[in-house]
């Protein structure tokens, strides 16, 4: 006999429970940023002072960027972030100057970026929410900004409600 998801929830610490659906949430989040770019890698990550340490990966390109994996922030297209926190769209990186000597450029082979900074609801910079590809890609739609920024401003709230209740 299967229990009752009542019974099988009353198992689970509310840490626990928190930490599912912070996990189906991110992971939904993710999986829609790909559909909306286009492209074919969205993932999560935290800023520390000097460091990009990615918390969730959607990753069907299998760009081998994985949950854990801690870069040197200023080597990332994320860091732009720290400086102007605006959604940034790069549609061809290889033409961009400023951006196509990047380290991570060169390592992951990225073409194309999409992000926005994760804001947690105090006004704290937390990281960033992004989508990668290899390919060139053209970024037409014009919500597309603000829907991302709203996906990301949802991602601090989440990030936000566990930070606190660990407190």
């Amino acid at each position: 006999m299967v229990p009752s998801v009542t019974a099988a929830q009353s198992l689970l610490s509310a840490e626990e429970r928190a930490a599912i659906a912070e996990i189906e949430a991110t992971t939904s989040i993710l999986h829609l940023v790909t559909r909306l770019t286009g492209m074919r890698f969205a993932g999560i990550a935290k800023f520390t002072d000097l460091e990009w340490v990615v918390c969730s990966v959607y990753d069907p390109l299998q760009m081998g960027i994985n949950v854990h994996d801690v870069l040197d922030l200023e080597t990332t297209l994320c860091s732009e972030f720290c400086i102007n926190p605006q959604a940034l769209f790069i549609p061809e990186i290889s033409k961009n100057g400023r951006f196509a000597a990047r380290p991570v450029v060169k390592q992951f082979e990225i073409e194309s970026y999409a992000g926005a900074p994760i804001f947690l609801p105090d006004g704290r910079l937390y990281g960033a929410l992004c989508a990668l590809d290899s390919r060139a890609m053209l970024f037409d739609d014009p919500n597309l900004p603000e829907t991302l920024s709203l996906f990301a401003r949802l991602i601090g709230c989440i990030f936000y409600a566990n930070l606190t209740s660990d407190q």
